[in-house]
């Protein structure tokens, strides 16, 4: 919410050709120097881009770790195999995980960067008609990601099915 705090103080109801209006004020509000495309962009490359790199990072550290991992005393086959299993799922939902995360919020980051940045504001349909698509995406990331561990992950199913068992009416 502080995030957007800055818009609050930069909307002015305006007159304009008889009527009153909201408009962003930005310079009004917070002096020349400052701009509302300066914003967007310290808010994207601290919440979109950062992040970005710190799960690649993390993942990556993560996947590393459990690669390296020697286990003491000696082991069967059988358990080798389950633990190269292990990893394979964690590799795959690693992977799942950051690639959604990239593909649901960097075409609108993009796209509002480049409206921001590169364009006038004469927009033709086609891009409007994109930039709500890619808004839709950047918005379904939570459920993707839902998705996402529902899909690779037995223990989170079955958790999934305990929650869900507890609002079941109890018979008498």
């Amino acid at each position: 919410m502080v995030v957007v705090l800055p818009y609050i103080f930069a909307v002015k109801l305006v007159g304009y050709q008889g009527e009153l209006i909201c408009l962003i004020q930005w310079r009004e509000a917070f002096g020349e120097s400052s701009s509302d495309a300066n914003y967007l962009l310290a808010v994207t490359v601290v919440f979109l881009y950062f992040p970005i790199a710190l799960l690649t990072t993390l993942y990556s550290i993560i996947l590393i770790k459990l690669k390296s991992q020697k286990i003491p005393g000696e082991q069967s086959v059988s358990v080798e195999e389950q633990r190269a299993k292990r990893n394979r799922k964690v590799l795959k939902m690693a992977v799942a995980i950051v690639l959604g995360f990239v593909l649901c919020w960097v075409p609108w980051s993009t796209l509002t960067l480049l409206i921001m940045f590169a364009w006038d504001g004469r927009l033709p349909c086609s891009t409007i008609l994109f930039w709500a698509i890619t808004d839709l995406m950047s918005a379904s990331n939570c459920a993707i990601n839902l998705c996402i561990c529902f899909l690779f992950s037995g223990n989170y199913r079955q958790d999934v099915k305990r929650l869900f068992a507890c609002f079941r009416a109890v018979p008498e």
